[in-house]
C-alpha cells in the first residue's frame, strides 16, 4: 500500500457511489502480530435502512446498460483486479501484492491460497457470459432484457426476482466473493456487509468493477455490526448470508435467503 501518510488507510463505507466517511471505525489487525493495518468505516443499521429505499436508484442505473456492456465491464474488471493498484482510500492505492499480503496477515490464509482465490474471482468475471447461461439453463440474454422468450414454444415472461441483492460475506473465503458477481452483470444492485477480517476482498472487486465503467450506483459497501447485519439479511428481497449454525438457523425456510 502506498499512501501520503503513515498513519493506518480507512476504508470508507460505499453507499451506491458515494464514500461514507464515519466516526465509528475497526481495526483490522495482523493476525501474527496485531499490528493495525487499516481501519475500516462502520454503519449503522439505521445507515441500512434509510438505503435500502434507495435501491430502486441503483436498479435504474444498472438496467440502463445492456448485459453484453455488463459482460465488457465484468471481463475488463478481471484484469484490474488481478493486476492494477486500485483505491483504497484517499490518498492510498493498494497493489495486488499488496492485497494478497493483506488479506493473508488478516485472515490467516497463506498467500499462494489468495492468488489461488484472486484466480478464482478473475475466472468468474472473465466467463461471465458462461455462468449466466449455466445458471438460467441457456436462457438468452435478449429474453432476459426484454422480459419475454420462448420455451417450448410457449412464450414466458421473466422478471427480476429482485432490484437489490443482499450479503453478509464472511472472512476466511475470499473465494465466495464470485457468488454475487452474476447479480452485477444482470444488473442487479448489491449491498454487501464484508466479513470483519476480509474487508479488503469485496472492495478491491467494487474498485476493479468502477475502474471497468460500472455504475457506481448498483454497488454498495457496507461494514457494519450484527445488527446492521440482520437488518440488511430481513429486508433484502433476496439475501445471501454466511455465519455459524446459530445465525443461519434463524433463517430456515425463508424462500429470501440462500
Amino acid at each position: 500500500m502506498t499512501s501520503e501518510t503513515s498513519e493506518a488507510p480507512t476504508i470508507p463505507a460505499f453507499r451506491f457511489g458515494q464514500p461514507y466517511d464515519s466516526l465509528d471505525q475497526a481495526e483490522i489487525r495482523d493476525a501474527v502480530n496485531d499490528r493495525t493495518l487499516a481501519k475500516v468505516g462502520l454503519v449503522n443499521a439505521g445507515i441500512i435502512r434509510r438505503d435500502l429505499r434507495k435501491t430502486e436508484a441503483g436498479f435504474r442505473a444498472l438496467q440502463a446498460k445492456s448485459i453484453a456492456d455488463m459482460l465488457a465491464i465484468c471481463k475488463r474488471a478481471a484484469a484490474h483486479f488481478l493486476e492494477d493498484e486500485l483505491p483504497l482510500c484517499d490518498g492510498v492505492v493498494q497493489s495486488a501484492d499488496d492485497y494478497a499480503r493483506a488479506l493473508s496477515a488478516t485472515c490467516g490464509l497463506p498467500v499462494v491460497l489468495v492468488r489461488a482465490n484472486m484466480q478464482k474471482i478473475a475466472h468468474v468475471l472473465i466467463h461471465m457470459q458462461a455462468v449466466i447461461a449455466g445458471l438460467t439453463r441457456g436462457l438468452p440474454v435478449e429474453a432476459i432484457e426484454a422480459g419475454l422468450g420462448r420455451s417450448g414454444g410457449s412464450l414466458i415472461s421473466y422478471y427480476p426476482a429482485t432490484t437489490h441483492l443482499g450479503l453478509v460475506l464472511p472472512s476466511n473465503s475470499p473465494g465466495v466473493n464470485s457468488l454475487w458477481l452474476p447479480a452485477v452483470a444482470l444488473r442487479i444492485p448489491v449491498m454487501l456487509k464484508p466479513g470483519r477480517e476480509d474487508p479488503w476482498t469485496p472492495w478491491r472487486i467494487i474498485n476493479a468493477l468502477l475502474k471497468a465503467g460500472c455504475p457506481a450506483e448498483g454497488l454498495g459497501f457496507y461494514p457494519t455490526d450484527h445488527e446492521g447485519a440482520s437488518v440488511l439479511t430481513d429486508n433484502c428481497r433476496r439475501a445471501v448470508l454466511f455465519g455459524d449454525a446459530k445465525t443461519v438457523a434463524r433463517y430456515e425456510g425463508d424462500a429470501r435467503v440462500s
